[in-house]
């Protein structure tokens, strides 16, 4: 790596420093310079997210972290040309190095960072009219980095959390396409949205990643909550068509740069629901592509069964002699009561081990004594008081256990039951 000029030190000390003020100045000064170049070499902008990483480090206080998150985010926009997807590279490139020396006091600061990020990218795909060559660029980016199957540097808490927010940020900019839409042609404008594309990085990951966990969490948040989403909209779409009190277009589409949306109106997404017929034709595509392992290839057909069950098309669909079921890895909670079970055998066995090491200790102890001396009862004797101190020992603890219950009754007590 190239050593940094005088210039660029002092730019990211700038960025870098702990006065906001001085801070937002670089931020507007570095916002200048991404829409002013033509052509950046990708190490600078790798410098430049290193600077405004850090400069997100500072950041205190939630409602300054949200608008900071938004204005970093924008800056995709701020970039020309190629610069955009090599700007969102060199984030994820960024981001999933300094991940792990992020404390769990700014874990969530960063989290919102990376929702933001999702959705600007999705932001530019659209200012750019769902170009093919753009669109296949940031997917690129997408597959090599947070949705990438195999690469040890991703962390896997970054994968679960781009899987998470994916649709939700969708579904966040369709809203605001029929929100600023005008003239009535917001519904055509969403249709453009090319769903399958977006979608293929996570089909990808299904069929081909060996992290076991990762599919089936995938498989849910991105698929089948998205089936969810659909059908609880048209239940409240059926709701207000019998109560006749629907929420008016306003209403129905709010959103914000600070929260998330609530409960979408079916229009909102009513693109996700015409791209099914593609998205279930592409899944059964990558299924019988080479280097699909054959567990990713009985995901991708669960997936395809559960879309076919609910969005039926009897003249495309293909119905599989049998139903398919996948074994899922074993869960969170199931884990824990298998080691408790693990646990508690594992002691068990210890202790059978201390018995059978004190009676070894105890008969070594009168087979070393003398002969002469040796009485005829010392075996039978030193276990007897073994066995003595082991009740005494069972005795109290008993006893201990009736005085924290509240159950001690005394000595008289016990003399009366004897």
């Amino acid at each position: 790596m190239a050593e940094l000029t005088a210039n660029e030190l002092a730019f990211g000390k700038r960025l870098a420093h702990v006065d906001k003020e001085i801070r937002d100045r670089a931020l507007t000064s570095i916002s200048n310079v991404l829409s002013t170049e033509k052509s950046l070499e990708y190490m600078d902008v790798l410098r430049h997210w290193k600077a405004l990483f850090y400069c997100f480090w500072l950041s205190d206080k939630p409602l300054v972290q949200q608008e900071l998150a938004w204005d970093l985010a924008g800056l995709i926009l701020a970039c020309k040309g190629n610069n955009r997807v090599e700007f969102v590279r060199a984030f994820w490139e960024t981001v999933s190095r300094e991940w792990f020396d992020v404390d769990k006091h700014r874990v969530d600061k960063y989290l919102l960072l990376m929702r933001r990020i999702v959705y600007f990218t999705f932001k530019s795909m659209e200012s750019s009219g769902w170009d093919e060559n753009i669109v296949s660029g940031y997917m690129k980016v997408y597959q090599d980095y947070p949705v990438n199957p195999s690469d040890p540097r991703i962390p896997n808490s970054i994968r679960t959390h781009v899987a998470d927010v994916y649709i939700d940020e969708i579904v966040r900019l369709a809203a605001s396409i029929l929100k600023e839409s005008e003239d009535g042609q917001g519904k055509a404008e969403t249709s453009h949205i090319p769903v399958v594309a977006l979608l293929e990085p996570f089909m990808r990951f299904i069929g081909t990643s060996t992290i076991r966990h990762l599919p089936p969490k995938i498989q849910e948040t991105v698929f089948a909550d998205t089936v969810v989403r659909i059908a609880e909209a048209e239940e409240r779409a059926s709701a207000e068509d019998d109560s006749g009190d629907g929420l008016d277009d306003s209403e129905a589409m709010d959103i914000d740069k600070d929260n998330q949306t609530g409960d979408e109106d079916l229009r909102v997404l009513g693109f996700l629901i015409e791209a099914m017929p593609e998205i279930k034709k592409r899944l059964l595509d990558i299924s019988s592509e080479e280097g699909v392992l054959s567990l990713g290839r009985k995901r991708l057909h669960l997936i395809y069964q559960m879309l076919s069950d609910t969005f039926p098309d009897e003249e495309s669909d293909i119905v599989f002699p049998q139903r398919i079921v996948v074994k899922e890895p074993i869960g969170a909670e199931e884990r824990k009561q298998a080691d408790k079970h693990k646990r508690k055998k594992e002691n068990k066995r210890r202790e059978m081990l201390e018995r059978k090491k004190k009676a070894r200790s105890l008969a070594g102890s009168v087979i070393a004594a003398s002969v002469d001396n040796l009485d005829v009862n010392a075996l039978e004797n030193l276990a007897t008081a073994e066995e003595e101190r082991g009740y005494q020992e069972d005795v109290d603890r008993v006893r201990e256990m009736e005085k924290r219950a509240g159950l001690d009754f005394g000595e008289e007590a016990e003399k009366k039951i004897k």
